[in-house]
């Protein structure tokens, strides 16, 4: 009975969207279950932007469980307000699946990443919004540690660490990028929520897997060029100690 619900989308759940058009995960929270498989959820946004969703349009949902991650495909069947918030309705359309595989390449690369408290204030209530953390007064900023990270993707980072972290807690990364033209003069600075925890006999630490949100379109794009560009710099070191 326990493995049915974990494959169950339930009231409550965070939940991140993406279209086939360009695959960045925009998150928000199911609100409700209507039955028959038909539930409601607050528009989803990411870096502050919300999501362009229309009638009829089918999407790939992901939700969350201990035991990993599951992808279910959804229809957008309406939408509605109450009072100043809107929520978009959808209808299941296939099985959850467990992801065997990540749909995203993750990168074996070792970056400083300096973990830092994630504080409330952040959020502007008002808006409902969250502040682009290059704009935010670092001095503000509270440092937990620094840890080398394990593997790097497009939407999130797997570090190791001996402190003990929650699964669901938010934090805040600076990330240390060296590229072609060297460092960056400035840490990579965004948000992340902690999706698993680990425990790596081999370094006898904790390896926690985290999940970017919050972040810029900018943000996204300098992720993706710069995990494409090192995914073909290994691949041809590869390819030369191989001898092909």
């Amino acid at each position: 009975m326990a493995a049915v619900k974990e494959r169950r989308i339930e009231v409550g759940d965070i939940i991140d969207l993406t279209s086939s058009d360009d695959g960045i995960p925009y998150r928000t929270k199911v609100e409700d279950f209507r039955g028959d498989r038909l539930y409601s959820a607050g528009i989803p946004s990411s870096g502050g932007m919300s999501m362009i969703i229309h009638m009829d349009d089918e999407l790939n949902l992901t939700f969350y469980r201990e035991t990993g991650r599951y992808t279910v495909r959804i229809k957008v069947v309406g939408f509605e307000r109450k009072e100043e918030v809107r929520y978009v309705l959808f209808t299941q359309v296939s099985r959850p699946e467990r992801d065997q595989r990540r749909r995203y390449f993750r990168l074996p690369v070792s970056l400083n990443v300096v973990i830092c408290e994630y504080l409330d204030e952040y959020l502007d209530e008002a808006e409902e919004d969250l502040p682009i953390l290059d704009e935010m007064d670092e001095a503000h900023i509270v440092v937990l540690e620094t840890v080398g990270s394990k593997d790097l993707s497009i939407t999130g980072i797997s570090v190791l660490t001996k402190n003990e972290y929650e699964t669901g807690q938010k934090l805040v990364l600076k990330l240390e990028f060296d590229t072609s033209q060297g460092r960056l003069e400035r840490p990579f600075i965004i948000y992340a929520e902690i999706m698993r925890i680990e425990f790596d006999y081999k370094s006898n630490s904790n390896r926690v897997g985290m999940h970017f949100f919050g972040h810029t379109q900018h943000m996204s794009e300098f992720l993706a060029k710069y995990v494409l560009k090192e995914q073909g710099v290994q691949l041809r070191k590869r390819r030369l100690i191989e001898g092909h």
